[in-house]
């Protein structure tokens, strides 16, 4: 079992798979996919979601694609100015966003999450007015470009191995197992 043998370290990094989104929003329809295939996306991403047992009911319900930058922003702002509030911040970001269907752009939402996570709504919101952690999220479009990153969510495994796309925390634990175990001798 991967407990027994690894310490896992979580990093999340942010990463805006969809930087052409304009501030209000897009219909779902204007991605090069058609309604079919949406629809697929979508009831698949549910059915992994309530198989790990989370809920993205939300999720598309609107046949919008909400923009995400100002929400990558704020959660820069909690991992470098308020770092024990992180987690539970978010944590509220992806249930509002998955579960609710709110717009994570809207900077009322944004307020009101980082205000119940215990954190300096005003200083975050004057942080991300004043483009503090924009290089941030340039850096790691960098880093996601030159390491092969291409889709939500993505995992690097021990700085080498990279799992691209929702995985079962079954599969996630599986590779983990795989980078442990040693290879087998030759010959045996």
């Amino acid at each position: 079992m991967v407990s027994d043998r690894a310490r896992v370290r979580v990093l999340w990094k942010p990463f805006e798979i969809h930087p052409e989104v304009p501030s209000g929003g897009m219909p779902l329809s204007a991605l090069p996919y058609t309604a079919e295939e949406l629809s697929a996306m979508i009831d698949n991403l549910r059915r992994q979601a309530a198989g790990e047992g989370l809920d993205f009911s939300g999720l598309g319900e609107k046949r919008e694609l909400v923009n995400t930058h100002r929400a990558l922003l704020a959660g820069c702002y909690a991992q470098e100015d308020e770092p024990e509030r992180f987690d539970s911040f978010h944590h509220a970001l992806f249930h509002a966003h998955f579960t609710e269907g709110q717009n994570i752009n809207d900077d009322k939402i944004l307020e009101r999450l980082a205000t119940s996570s215990g954190m300096d709504a005003a200083r975050m919101m004057a942080a991300l007015d004043g483009g503090t952690f924009e290089e941030i999220l340039r850096e790691t479009a960098a880093e996601a470009g030159r390491t092969g990153v291409t889709a939500v969510p993505a995992f690097h495994l021990d700085g080498r191995h990279l799992i691209v796309g929702a995985q079962p925390a079954a599969a996630l634990a599986k590779a983990v197992e795989r980078i442990l175990s040693p290879p087998p001798l030759p010959g045996l």
